[in-house]
């Protein structure tokens, strides 16, 4: 099968480099903040959420090939080779950011409690929208400059994000009241940006 036949050339194609530093950073700091005590629920928390951000910055480097230009008149379509490695990329920034994670909840205080899914949902988000912004920028840009390009538009999102304060502010904490609607509301933008990533990824004309 054609899938199969990519997966091993593919893998070994991908920059592995920035996951691989951003997911050791984050599992350090998860195992070492505030050592030697509880890791307190809201630093936690906020660690979480910034690991999210960063591992969908690095996610987006998984996306950029090199090879662009010769990939476009291959036989194989680009939009197959775009789709593996927004999978390798996207499924491992997730597994480095569960991996964070569980290190964090294995060290909360007796009866600290993470509202883990709503944040899990946040993290695949912000992931997805790297690999998004990082094949953007990949169709106009070439090599590293796309993946600096895509972490630069991945980043004024959140920025933005950040500033919009009100009932539905997306950073909402877990004891503030629309706690679920805002995170039924991050699911609901999943869809269209993989709507989104779909179209990025489709071949050159």
């Amino acid at each position: 099968m054609l899938v199969i036949q990519l997966i091993r050339p593919i893998a070994r194609a991908i920059d592995w480099i920035p996951l691989a530093v951003t997911g050791m950073l984050a599992v350090v700091m998860a195992s070492l903040l505030e050592a030697g005590s509880a890791l307190g629920v809201g630093t936690a928390f906020t660690l979480l959420r910034m690991i999210g951000v960063l591992l969908g910055a690095a996610a987006g480097f998984a996306v950029i090939d090199e090879m662009t230009v010769s990939t476009a008149a291959a036989p194989v379509p680009r939009w197959l080779h775009q789709w593996l490695r927004c999978g390798f990329g996207g499924l491992t920034a997730g597994l480095l950011w569960g991996i964070a994670c569980a290190v964090a909840v294995a060290r909360l205080p007796e009866g600290g409690e993470l509202r883990a899914a709503g944040m899990a949902a946040e993290a695949a988000v912000c992931i997805a929208i790297g690999l998004l912004t990082a094949s953007v920028a990949g169709r106009v840009h070439r090599g590293k400059a796309a993946a600096l390009a895509g972490m630069g538009g991945l980043l004024v999102i959140v920025s933005v994000s950040l500033v919009l304060r009100g009932p539905y502010w997306p950073w909402l904490y877990p004891q503030e009241a629309n706690w679920e609607i805002v995170h039924y509301g991050w699911l609901a933008l999943l869809p269209p940006v993989l709507a989104a990533l779909s179209w990025a990824n489709r071949d050159l004309s």
